[in-house]
């Protein structure tokens, strides 16, 4: 077992996180340094994973990981997501969060992640594959900037440079120089905005941080003490005082951080949060019966608030957090994602190079929705579903290395999360069929795939089939939305984003494949070997649409987040079937053709 790394819970215990066969694994760490309490976080990648790295932000635990071959394209990071540091972790809805095999960079993949100097920004640490001519492929590092909308965390691939992180408005490693000393109390010179981040590390049972008025009156003082930690609240001249157990032994230097949002404040050990503190603004920091002082800084970003400041990477996700405070927008109680309704955005980008963008919105909208985006007008429908939210084809952008996307509302009503923007990249045509006069047959070696290397925001796609014979468990069908594919061994079954809509023996299905296979919909439709038969696909706006020799079995619909991709077939091993030519319906009636 490898990759171990460690983690300080809310429990103020220490616990180790490792690689597993059965995905990421935890264990407690005793005093003396022995494991026990082995249990699964339910993070898998349908083969090996490994590489875990848990941390905190703002009410979440965040806990990203990778697999399943270093070697193959399609290495790649997944994020799950809780309230709790060791159990009821979710997939993040944008899974997996860092994945690419179709640029000179791919394997994607053992990240770490850390805080950032502006004391609230994360950034993702990860190494790619650099792809070239040769056998060897070197490897690089990556650093990107981690975003957060509740339960979504995102980021945006980039190999070029962008912007540097802020240091603190204040920081010391000289605290008892820096501050000044007044009847006894230890001051900061410098006075917090309505948000700021403190943090300090130091040593000494009882040192006391004290948080006032510019003018020195007290507001807060927090005592650390053998046992217990004692908060001291000054209100009106009113005092209370709440006292907590305190398993952290300042015997030993810790790292203390205050976050002071616009509606929260909290108080974390070691990046562990152990309590909620009163919410002030424009006062003073500093300390009692100090002992050992070390680095000391403030920051004016808390909980989140340095996302207004940075331009959104592109190929990624504009979340409403990056042009709101949390405070300002509404946490969406069915998948904790904020969001908001949409009248005027501005967002700030940086891209790799210039060129075509696709752009995604993922909404809810009322039935017809007019909009402006950098002066083109487009037109929505609204989708037929039962999920509130789907992802919304907005077209094709040329967009600079640097700009701005500016999307108005002009009729209707439209609520979303986040606009995905796509970069268009030629795909390479995948094929390991054998093609027989006009007909592909699988190779019934393996599992058989033929991706097309045209990209679109919507499909309809129609082939002919015919079967040989019919076994149980014969998987076969149209791919679409086909994207990031790489198929290595000792990689997951299915080596691919995208949806299957198709066949598993008598039942009529749509799966999505995510380097492993979900069930969408299926029902029981009698198929028979050596008949011919039409199976035809659409899909737009999150509906896909299935038909069986021109009759419409399946209507369904995805709230996933949307993606560029192409369209193809796919058989599973030992399936003998044989395919007729696939057609792109949808580009024969663009050229006005029959």
């Amino acid at each position: 077992m490898i990759d171990g790394s460690f983690f300080v819970g809310s429990d103020a215990k220490l616990h180790l996180l490792r690689a597993d066969h059965a995905g990421i694994a935890m264990l407690d760490v005793s005093e003396d340094g022995k494991l026990s309490n082995r249990r699964n976080l339910d993070t898998y990648l349908n083969a090996w994973t490994e590489g875990p790295g848990l941390f905190y932000k703002d009410g979440y635990y965040y806990l990203t990981y990778c697999g399943n071959n270093l070697i193959s394209k399609g290495y790649r990071v997944a994020c799950a997501v809780s309230k709790r540091f060791d159990r009821d972790f979710k997939v993040s809805l944008n899974d997996p969060l860092i994945i690419s095999t179709m640029c000179g960079f791919t394997a994607f993949g053992h990240n770490s992640n850390v805080l950032g100097p502006d004391l609230d920004s994360w950034y993702c640490i990860y190494h790619v594959h650099e792809e070239k001519d040769t056998d060897f492929k070197p490897r690089r590092f990556f650093v990107d900037r981690l975003n957060f909308s509740g339960r979504l965390v995102h980021l945006g691939i980039s190999d070029f440079a962008h912007k540097v992180p802020a240091r603190p408005d204040f920081e010391t490693f000289e605290p008892l120089k820096d501050f000044i000393l007044t009847d006894g109390l230890l001051f900061s010179r410098a006075v917090t905005d309505t948000r700021f981040t403190f943090e300090t590390s130091f040593s000494g049972v009882d040192t006391s941080i004290i948080v006032g008025t510019k003018d020195n009156d007290v507001r807060y003082v927090v005592t650390f003490g053998a046992q217990e930690l004692t908060i001291t609240e000054t209100v009106n001249n009113l005092v209370s005082v709440r006292r907590l157990p305190l398993h952290f032994n300042f015997i030993y230097e810790h790292t203390v951080r205050i976050v002071n949002g616009d509606t929260y404040a909290e108080l974390l050990i070691d990046n562990a949060p152990l309590t909620l503190l009163p919410v002030v603004s424009n006062v003073k920091i500093g300390f009692k019966n100090y002992s050992t002082i070390k680095y000391t800084a403030l920051s004016k970003y808390a909980a989140g608030s340095s996302n207004l400041d940075y331009p959104a990477v592109i190929p990624g996700m504009l979340s409403v957090t990056m042009i709101n405070r949390a405070s300002e927008l509404i946490l969406c109680p069915t998948d904790e994602i904020y969001e908001k309704t949409l009248k005027e955005d501005k967002y700030t980008y940086i891209a790799g190079e210039k060129g075509k963008y696709s752009l995604f919105m993922y909404a809810k909208i009322s039935d017809k929705v007019k909009l402006l985006i950098n002066s083109k007008v487009v037109t929505l429908t609204k989708t037929p579903s039962e999920y509130d939210y789907t992802s919304y084809y907005l077209g094709d952008f040329d967009l600079g290395t640097e700009g701005t996307i500016i999307i108005s509302l002009l009729e209707g009503a439209v609520t979303y999360k986040f606009i995905n923007v796509c970069k268009y990249v030629p795909l390479e045509v995948q094929n390991n069929f054998i093609k027989v006069r006009q007909q592909l047959k699988p190779n019934l070696e393996t599992d058989s795939y033929y991706l097309e290397k045209e990209l679109m925001g919507s499909f309809d796609i129609s082939v002919t089939f015919k079967l040989e014979t019919l076994k149980p468990y014969d998987v076969f069908g149209i791919i679409l939305n086909s994207h990031q594919y790489s198929n290595k061994y000792f990689q997951a079954r299915y080596p691919l984003l995208g949806y299957l809509v198709g066949f598993e023996g008598p039942l009529l299905i749509v799966d999505r494949f995510n380097y492993g296979k979900k069930r969408i919909y299926d029902r029981p439709l009698d198929i028979n070997p050596g008949v011919l038969y039409t199976l035809r696909a659409t899909f737009n706006n999150g509906l896909f649409n299935v038909y069986v020799d021109d009759t419409l079995y399946i209507t369904t619909t995805v709230s996933d987040v949307a993606a560029l991709g192409g369209f193809g077939l796919y058989s599973s091993l030992g399936t003998n079937i044989k395919f007729g030519p696939i057609h792109n319906l949808k580009a024969t009636r663009k050229e006005g053709k029959k």
